[in-house]
């Protein structure tokens, strides 16, 4: 994935769930890590959230650079603030 395509997936999930995005590249190599943020998860399972996260990237991205994403993670804001 390259670095334009990381901030067109990064901003589309910030768009879609009014979310707060980190993103942390891997070795370099156009793989990248997500962590989104975002209140509309507290009434979603982990598996509609997971979904509803991948529909975007499925949506932005093409197939390929798809498959430079290692991990989507999802929280609402309580779940971090439970974590510490």
């Amino acid at each position: 994935m390259t670095e334009t395509q990381m901030k067109k997936l990064k901003h589309k999930l910030e768009q879609r769930f009014g979310a707060q995005v980190d993103v942390e590249p891997i070795n370099g190599r156009g793989r990248y890590r997500f962590a989104v943020v975002s209140k509309k998860f507290a009434k979603m399972t982990h598996l509609q959230r997971q979904d509803a996260l991948w529909e975007v990237a499925d949506e932005t991205l093409s197939n390929d650079a798809t498959m430079d994403i290692s991990l989507i993670l999802a929280f609402a804001p309580n779940e971090l603030e439970t974590a510490k």
